[in-house]
This record gives structure tokens, C-alpha cells and sequence, in this order.
């Protein structure tokens, strides 16, 4: 079977595991893998392990920065610490959809998980009385950092097969326009509605508890401008982040956070880890070449990368395993981009936001936290993440001047 007929086949099979049989990604993503080897004539004897080959890559490429922002975030979603956290944004503003969407705009980026991000303040959030308003502003925000903030998992791993990748000149970039569209969500959210709710006391020092995210932010910032590292910088500062945060937490707590931070770790990595697989498989299967043959007059040569992770968004609904599938189709294929690298790096994020539905696990946990029909959980987080996309990708056009 040639390739095009048979990635379709896999990627609708795909979807129907993830949404209807909610099947585990792992297995999932390694089991379409090694399908659609078969069914694209690679030898039974070698799709296993070019699967195998693609997870230790990702393993390697990601492990190390999900296994620090997974402590990271147990430490700060520490007892004392988020609740503290909170109640200073609450002093910042009184609006609901600013209070939830500059918690989950803050807290993805350090955690490298907007999921576990929401997880984190959607318990405070529900205190407030328009929690609702909060909790889809904290949903949006912590996905726009997560996609578009470099480093994190998303944007690492199409940075890593673009050649030429400034991450100053994309930060310069991407932050500002982040940081309106947070404004632009926040806006939409209405004006303030009465009171936040009770302020209960929260203990331990708010010093204390404002130190455990931002030094692993000031850590991934410095990874950006000043990599002594080397390709390594990210991971080596983000550990160095970690051990900070582990630093304020009391010494009789430490083993504690560290285990659950590496339990919520190998989680996330084993998802990973899945999508590495089947990218491997699909590049050894030459699917990028016959994609990159298509006569320009169906596909745009400068949208490709946006339709590419839009169509594997939609598959599967988890933004990382899109970006590496992404990443690794592109620099197999060869496809030429007449833009610069900062330009398709957005573009392939704005992908990566363009579907956010019935295959995407933070569209049912958003579901479950609200108690909202699909219909509203559809009208307020996907909607305007797809709007967003587009936004995003028109930015991604201008900078590239195309």
C-alpha cells in the first residue's frame, strides 16, 4: 500500500483509540507506529526497531526537561505555595479570566505541561465566583505559553530540526505576541464579577513560594540567552531549576516531591516516547518525500507545516506528540522554507493549537473540572485556540514576509 493511503487509514484508526476507546497513548502511538510500517511495505523484521530507535530519541531529547518541570510542579503546587501564588495575582486583579488565565500562562512554562498546569490552580479557581470564566482563561493561557514560549517541549522539538534556530530571535518574537493574545483572552472574559470569594489564610512565606517558579523560569531564560551547555543548556539549567525548588521545600519533604514528581513524569514521557516511535517510522517510511512530490498547486510549499500539524493535531490531540511528528516530517522531507527559522518554528505551532477537540485529553479534563457540555467546552477553549492558530499563523507569515 503507498504511503498516503495508508497514514490516513492509521490516523483515523488512531483517533477512533484515543477518543472512543480512550486507549493509553503509549500503546497507542507505538501500535499505529509499527501498523503503519507494515502497511507502508517496511520489513517486519525492522519496524519495531526504528520504532524503538525514534522513542530513545525523544527519550534523550526530552526526558530530562519533563522530569524537571515534573518536580518543578509538585514542589510549587506544594500546600502553601500555589494558594499563595493566587491570592497575590488576586491582589493584582479582581477579573476572573485575568486571575485564571496569568496562573495557567505562568505555571505551564516551568512545569513543560499545560495540563498539569490547570491541574495545579483549578482547585483555587474553583473558588472564585465565576470559576468557570477563571478555569477556560487558565486552560487557553497555559496552552499559549506552553506552544509558543521557547523552551518547552513543543518548541524544542521543531527547533531542533530547523536549521538556523535563534531562540533570542524567536523569543523576541513569540513572547510578545503571547502575551497580547493572553491579553486579547483575558478582555473576552468580561469585567470583574464581585468578589473573588473568602480569603482563607494561607501559610508559609509568599518569598518562599514565588522563588520556586521563578527560578526555573530565570534558569530557562538564561538557557536561552547564554547556552554554555551547549544543545544540552535547556535540560542542564531546568535541572539546575529543579534543585532550587527542591532547596525551599522542607528537608523531611524532599524524597516525597521527588517521587511524585518522577511518577507524573514517566507518564508524560512514556506518551512522548510514542510519538517519537511513530515518527521514526513514518521517516523511514519516505511518507515526508511523497508528501514534499505533491504538485505545489494542491498544497502551498509555505503552508505545509501548518496543514501537516493540523492534520496530526486532529489525529491524536496531544500538542507535543504533534511537534515532533511535525518536526521530524519536515527535516526528512526537505521542504523548502523561504522564511526564516524563528517564522516556521511559529508556523508549525500554530498548527500544533489549530485543533483542540474530542481527541485532545485536556478537552476532556476541562470537561470533567467544569461540568459543561462538549457544546460550551467546544465554544470557549477550542474556538479560541483556533482563532489563536490562525493569528498566530498570519504572524508567521508576516515575519517570514511571505
Amino acid at each position: 500500500m503507498q504511503t498516503l493511503p495508508a497514514i490516513a487509514i492509521v490516523l483515523a484508526l488512531l483517533a477512533v483509540a484515543t477518543i472512543r476507546f480512550r486507549l493509553n497513548p503509549f500503546i497507542a502511538l507505538f501500535s499505529s507506529a509499527v501498523l503503519y510500517g507494515l502497511m507502508a511495505g517496511l520489513p517486519a523484521s525492522s519496524v519495531v526497531a526504528t520504532a524503538a530507535q525514534g522513542a530513545g530519541t525523544i527519550f534523550a531529547l526530552l526526558g530530562p526537561i519533563v522530569f524537571a518541570g515534573s518536580v518543578i510542579a509538585v514542589v510549587v503546587g506544594r500546600e502553601g505555595n500555589r494558594e499563595r501564588i493566587l491570592q497575590d495575582i488576586e491582589r493584582f486583579t479582581r477579573r476572573p479570566s485575568a486571575i485564571g488565565g496569568i496562573a495557567g500562562f505562568l505555571f505551564a512554562v516551568p512545569f513543560m505541561c499545560c495540563i498539569t498546569a490547570f491541574i495545579v490552580v483549578s482547585p483555587l479557581l474553583s473558588c472564585l465566583q465565576d470559576r468557570r470564566t477563571a478555569m477556560y482563561a487558565a486552560a487557553i493561557g497555559s496552552v499559549l505559553s506552553f506552544t509558543l514560549i521557547f523552551p518547552t517541549p513543543v518548541t524544542l522539538a521543531v527547533a531542533g530540526s530547523v536549521a538556523g534556530f535563534d531562540a533570542v530571535s524567536y523569543s523576541a518574537v513569540c513572547i510578545p505576541l503571547a502575551l497580547a493574545l493572553l491579553a486579547v483572552i483575558v478582555w473576552m472574559g468580561g469585567a470583574p464579577r464581585g468578589s473573588p470569594g473568602e480569603e482563607t489564610a494561607v501559610s508559609g512565606s509568599g518569598r518562599s513560594a514565588w522563588l520556586t517558579i521563578l527560578i526555573p523560569l530565570g534558569c530557562a531564560a538564561l538557557a536561552v540567552v547564554h547556552p554554555v551547555f551547549g544543545s544540552e543548556s535547556v535540560a542542564a539549567f531546568l535541572l539546575i531549576g529543579m534543585g532550587a525548588a527542591l532547596f525551599l521545600v522542607p528537608g523531611d519533604l524532599r524524597a516525597d516531591m521527588l517521587g511524585k514528581g518522577v511518577r507524573h513524569a514517566g507518564i508524560i514521557i512514556y506518551d512522548l516516547c510514542g510519538a517519537g516511535a511513530f515518527g521514526a517510522v513514518i521517516i523511514a517510511s519516505g511518507l515526508p518525500v511523497e508528501v514534499a512530490a505533491i504538485p505545489q498547486g494542491m498544497i502551498p510549499p509555505f503552508i505545509l507545516p501548518f496543514c501537516i500539524a493540523a492534520i496530526v493535531q486532529a489525529a491524536q490531540g496531544s500538542r507535543v506528540v504533534t511537534a515532533v511528528i511535525t518536526a521530524e516530517f519536515i527535516s526528512a522531507s526537505g521542504s523548502v522554507w523561504s522564511g526564516s527559522p524563528a517564522s516556521l518554528v511559529l508556523l508549525v505551532a500554530a498548527g500544533c493549537l489549530s485543533v483542540s477537540a474530542f481527541s485532545d485529553p485536556y478537552f476532556w479534563l476541562i470537561r470533567r473540572t467544569t461540568n459543561d457540555p462538549a457544546e460550551m467546552v467546544l465554544k470557549h477553549y477550542s474556538l479560541p485556540l483556533f482563532l489563536v492558530s490562525c493569528v498566530c499563523a498570519g504572524a508567521a507569515f508576516l515575519i517570514a514576509g511571505l
